[in-house]
């Protein structure tokens, strides 16, 4: 679904736009508002969008302005002009810019919506455009048979784009299998090229089940191949013995582990491909390998919900560890923590994550400046217990280190800034601003902070909010636009990109799988 932003300088035409037209209609969602065009380029260089709906005369910077300093950034957006002066030269200059209307306050929406529609049939030719050549048509492909399994697409629609894509629709029987490739230290896209595996692992099981098999994989979007095996006979075993030397091979060619997880025995309507692509991925999103083995393969079974609670972890007792620096003490706990006892292939995913933050948080806790997105922004593409393990161990590491460099401290002032963010987080703080009271140029003082604390202004000031967001999702029960407005971002959705860009996950995911 395409994107759309809304810029007036009068908050209720702002917030106004996103009801009076039924957006999800032409295939948009809102992504956010702002009143004036510098609140807006800096909200678009963050989350660019596909149409940017905006009023001409704004304080700090104008409409036309706007438009052309995000058609410098982000070339495919579209643009709507709103104003309430018929100025012949403003038309002009949109014009030149390429917007797709200029409309007059009050808002005629049948004329926006008419305009809406001229865009989606200027975005459809588009998108043909782009698709022509043949990695184009995988990548098309890949899309739809993506919104396939996700359930993101109408049967009539599916149907349509079946028969120009030569995706099997008519079989009796499907079978879903979704592959993972086990790599804790970098995403497997960064290693391979997805597609490239994806057409390896199609010929390996093709020449394993032999010609009564249609198979079908594509990459998703964490990085898993989804393999669909469509056939006339439901054949699970031999589906499985074949998907299994695919695997194998698959591993030959990477050096990989392989892990698979099957969906439902047989699926015998294409509607219902979405529930057994769910039901395998739910084991991912449930478990951790803890053996050793090459390949794993879990049949069809609903992922069992961890049992138990998270291993016990003393935070006090690990942050005086991390203090006293004691490194042997501090790997033996480590292990003692996460060391998946049982003997059990996979460990309960949530509980191991749990213990894991606890530690994590625990040794950042005790940083003058802790940086929580280390944390949180690798570990959903950790998929062992081993890598878990490691993955604690380097942030421990980096606090000690941290901790080392701490006593040598900063110029004054650096210092004043880092006071100022500590004291002041909540508040309207920029390098403008304080360099005025330090009389000194912005420039040269944000040139200063980088030198000495390794990270811009922003970024720290940025940083700073988040953890002290990330504290109070974890042991206070606030909602989350409170918690976001009691840290300084008086706009929630702001709040959200921001809060993901430097923890890599959703607040609401934080306080769901790391609240301790």
């Amino acid at each position: 679904m395409r994107s759309v932003f809304f810029v007036d300088d009068e908050p209720l035409i702002a917030q106004g736009l996103a009801t009076i037209v039924d957006w999800q209609e032409y295939d948009l969602h809102v992504s956010g508002s702002a009143n004036d065009g510098l609140q807006a380029l800096e909200k678009l260089k963050e989350e660019p969008v596909d149409l940017l709906i905006t009023d001409i005369m704004m304080p700090r910077m104008n409409g036309l302005e706007l438009i052309k300093k995000v058609k410098a950034m982000h070339p495919r957006t579209k643009f709507i002009v709103l104003s309430g002066y018929e100025e012949f030269e403003y038309v002009k200059i949109g014009i030149t810019l390429g917007i797709q209307n200029y409309i007059l306050k009050p808002i005629n929406i049948e004329e926006l919506e008419a305009t809406i529609k001229h865009i989606r049939g200027d975005w459809e030719r588009e998108e043909l455009k782009r698709f022509r050549s043949e990695e184009d048509w995988k990548v098309l492909r890949s899309n739809i048979l993506q919104r396939w399994v996700n359930g993101e697409i109408k049967s009539s629609e599916l149907k349509q784009r079946a028969e120009l894509l030569g995706i099997p629709l008519h079989y009796p029987s499907y079978q879903v299998n979704v592959l993972r490739l086990i790599s804790d230290e970098r995403s497997v896209s960064q290693l391979f090229r997805l597609t490239s595996l994806a057409d390896e692992c199609c010929q390996a099981l093709s020449e394993e089940l032999g010609g009564d098999h249609e198979v079908i994989c594509f990459p998703d979007a964490d990085d898993d191949i989804v393999v669909l095996t469509a056939s006339v006979k439901e054949r699970k075993d031999a589906a499985r013995e074949g998907m299994r030397g695919a695997m194998a091979k698959l591993r030959q060619l990477t050096g990989l582990r392989m892990w698979c997880a099957e969906g439902y025995a047989a699926v015998h309507d294409f509607k219902d491909i979405q529930e057994s692509y769910r039901l395998a991925k739910g084991h991912f999103n449930a478990c951790l390998i803890a053996g050793d083995e090459e390949t794993l393969y879990h049949p069809p079974a609903e992922p069992e919900s961890d049992p138990a609670s998270s291993p016990s972890v003393r935070p006090d007792a690990f942050a005086k560890l991390v203090i006293e620096g004691d490194v042997s003490s501090l790997q033996a706990y480590i292990e003692s923590v996460l060391d998946g006892g049982s003997g059990a292939q996979t460990v309960p995913r949530g509980a191991c994550m749990n213990a894991a933050a606890q530690l994590m948080i625990a040794a950042k806790d005790v940083e003058k400046s802790p940086d929580y997105s280390e944390v949180f922004t690798p570990m959903h593409r950790i998929n062992t217990l081993q890598g878990l393990r490691s993955h604690v161990w380097r942030i421990v590491e980096r606090s000690l280190q941290r901790l080392q460099e701490a006593e040598q401290g900063y110029s004054p002032h650096v210092s004043f800034l880092v006071e100022q963010v500590q004291h002041h987080y909540p508040e309207e703080l920029s390098l403008k601003t304080l360099s005025q009271r330090l009389k000194m140029h912005p420039n040269y003082l944000g040139q200063l902070f980088q030198q000495e604390v390794g990270a811009s202004f922003s970024d720290y000031l940025n940083q700073y909010r988040i953890e002290k967001a990330t504290q109070l999702l974890l042991h206070t029960d606030q909602k989350t636009a409170d918690i976001a407005f009691s840290v300084g971002y008086t706009d929630s959705s702001y709040f959200y990109r921001q809060f993901k860009k430097y923890t890599g996950v959703s607040p609401t995911e934080m306080r769901s799988m790391y609240r301790i």
